[in-house]
């Protein structure tokens, strides 16, 4: 106990910056008045010279935080105006002045951890409102998980429509639902939702009416609920799984979670169409749920088998499965294929975004010396040519590292290597659509150099696509198999899940 009063006695608070412009700032215990100030770093004329009150209770390890200034601040994502007054906890988000500025609360030692549970229905934004989580109140934590989806799953629309016609086109999917989830509340469950809407990062869905919906939902099931909702793209979207790792970090009061115990039920399953009978059914969606549910090891059921006990129906998997994705397979095909074949030749590459070209290059050519012309590098077709033409000029090995995907558009590369006596190879990415699809979506999660590609661009360009013939003047045509090293754990691990909705 004495250790303990110890901890409390010495605890500090600081304001840890979340952006490169600002240094810690150290609170005392008590009143602490914030602003624009060389201290703070803050030069914003909208950031007022007392924008913030902090009175810092050091042995609770809380804030009492009121706004002074005219201009708004923000508390976890949520604008807080003139003389609002409301309570800072350790690891919660201020901004100085809404959304600039952001500092995190940090005291150390950090409170302990209790498990309590939820007095009253609160909502938290999390990275800058990528996720939004809704607590009701009488919420427990609990190491066993009831989760669900929420449309078509939980509600569906009353009008009959696909897609909500208005906030309040709601209901029930089925009327014993509020039943079925308070037993499993009552057995020591904890009842939580994760949706996706990224109708909200699109500007298409109100906010404070779908906040409003989520909790007419609760409040009609009549049992504590906490829900997750994924607002845009990322890796907070089904089916990653960053919405669960979030409750298991963050929203769980630090209790361990028992997957074995736990489930998830969602209508986006990957089911085919049913066109006859009783249980007539369009295709679903997506597999985004049942992806979602294998991502995180847990129990799978539909919203038919779950609440009706219906029998567990056929689905369709995907067509690249990640979690078999083999690295051991030979590089090359045929598998004897010489590097370099002369001291030298002209490699064309063949293959769509994502196929794995360049990570092929830069991993086998370029430390034997190869020169990689890239379009997209040296900002045009123009330049990659010169740059081609320079390196047999010069005797030295070229790779024509763009997509080549018809012939036009590797012809004038051949002609090159024919008037320099150069032998020229095509090297054919073997990779799938399925797969490549889901090279892009790792790369678009790992790699913020690259801009999304457009599904009608690269569906275009799939189109355009010819497969090289020896006929078009190569020496060769060998097809290459992504093998790939991760550099980090992680990144195998998540180039392993399932990133794809379909």
């Amino acid at each position: 106990m004495a250790h303990t009063t110890a901890k409390v006695l010495n605890r500090i608070c600081l304001l840890k910056p979340l952006g490169a412009d600002h240094q810690i700032i150290h609170l005392v215990s008590g009143e602490n008045v914030l602003g624009r100030s060389r201290e703070t770093g803050v030069r914003d004329t909208k950031c007022s010279k007392k924008q913030l009150k902090l009175d810092v209770d050091m042995i609770e390890a809380r804030i009492k935080l009121k706004i002074l200034g005219v201009n708004p601040s923000g508390v976890n994502g949520f604008m807080a105006t003139k003389n609002t007054e409301c309570v800072l906890e350790n690891g919660d988000v201020l901004d100085m002045v809404y959304g600039r500025h952001s500092f995190k609360i940090m005291f150390k030692p950090p409170p302990e951890v209790k498990r309590k549970f939820v007095a009253d229905d609160s909502w938290i934004s999390v990275d800058d409102g990528q996720l939004l989580v809704f607590t009701s109140k009488g919420v427990e934590a609990s190491t066993k998980i009831a989760a669900y989806d929420v449309d078509g799953t939980i509600i569906k629309t009353k009008s009959g429509l696909v897609f909500p016609k208005s906030s309040d086109d709601w209901m029930l999917n089925y009327d014993d639902e509020p039943k079925k989830l308070k037993q499993f509340f009552n057995n020591g469950f904890k009842i939580c939702f994760f949706t996706n809407q990224g109708g909200i990062a699109k500007g298409k869905v109100n906010i404070s009416e779908f906040k409003a919906k989520m909790q007419s939902i609760v409040h009609k099931l009549d049992v504590p609920v906490q829900i997750f909702v994924a607002t845009g793209e990322g890796y907070y979207r089904k089916p990653l799984p960053g919405m669960w790792e979030y409750l298991q970090k963050e929203a769980n009061e630090g209790v361990g979670i028992d997957k074995a115990q736990s489930f998830f039920v969602g209508d986006a399953a990957g089911r085919p169409e049913v066109a006859k009978g009783v249980h007539k059914r369009r295709k679903d969606h997506s597999l985004a749920d049942r992806l979602f549910a294998k991502n995180v090891n847990i129990t799978f059921y539909t919203p038919e088998e779950h609440f009706l006990g219906s029998k567990q129906e056929h689905w369709l998997r995907p067509e690249f499965e990640p979690t078999k994705y083999d690295e051991n397979c030979s590089l090359f095909s045929p598998p004897n294929t010489k590097l370099p074949i002369t001291p030298c030749e002209m490699i064309i590459m063949f293959g769509l975004p994502g196929s794995g070209k360049s990570y092929f290059c830069e991993n086998h050519l370029i430390p034997m010396g190869y020169i990689i012309a890239n379009a997209d590098t040296l900002r045009g077709t123009k330049a990659c040519f010169e740059a081609c033409e320079r390196a047999l000029r010069n005797a030295k090995s070229c790779v024509v590292d763009n997509t080549n995907i018809d012939a036009e558009s590797r012809k004038k590369f051949i002609e090159l290597a024919k008037n320099y006596n150069t032998p020229c190879r095509c090297f054919m990415m073997s990779t799938s659509i399925a797969h490549i699809k889901h090279n892009l979506a790792y790369r678009h999660l790992t790699d913020k150099k690259h801009s999304k590609i457009n599904d009608m661009i690269f569906n275009t360009m799939k189109k355009k696509c010819t497969v090289p013939s020896k006929t078009e003047g190569f020496d060769e045509i060998v097809t290459v198999n992504l093998k790939l090293k991760f550099d980090s754990d992680y990144n195998e691990s998540l180039y392993k899940l399932y990133l794809l909705e379909k």
